[in-house]
């Protein structure tokens, strides 16, 4: 069948239907309702000095430590903290410890 045949039958066949709104006798159709977006992330670097990225690969027996380490500190602490927090602070105190000590100028008179 096709619609030229005067035996067809647009209810049969809903695809082929013609639209039963009209838009002269009924209005502009109003505007889809938008679903509420989640609050969006700030992108970029984070506050504070400036920093880069430093990717840097370490053994799984070390990652495990690190991991119960972070554990431990939020059940001590009750404060959510993530590795990259814990390897900076790390890093930090390791270079604070271990710095070599300054030195007096190499231009001493005696």
């Amino acid at each position: 069948m096709s619609k030229q045949d005067p035996n067809f039958n647009p209810e049969t066949y809903p695809m082929l239907a013609e639209p039963r709104r009209d838009s002269k006798t009924q209005g502009p159709t109003p505007p889809p309702e938008r679903p509420e977006r989640a609050p969006r992330k700030r992108g970029g670097r984070p506050k504070g000095p400036p920093s880069t990225i430093l990717n840097l690969r370490i053994p799984l027996d070390l990652l495990e430590r690190l991991d119960r380490y972070l554990d431990h500190l939020e059940v001590q602490t009750g404060l959510k903290a993530n590795r990259g927090m814990i390897a900076r602070r790390a890093i930090d105190l390791f270079l604070e410890t271990h710095a070599p000590a300054k030195r007096k100028s190499k231009n001493r008179r005696s």
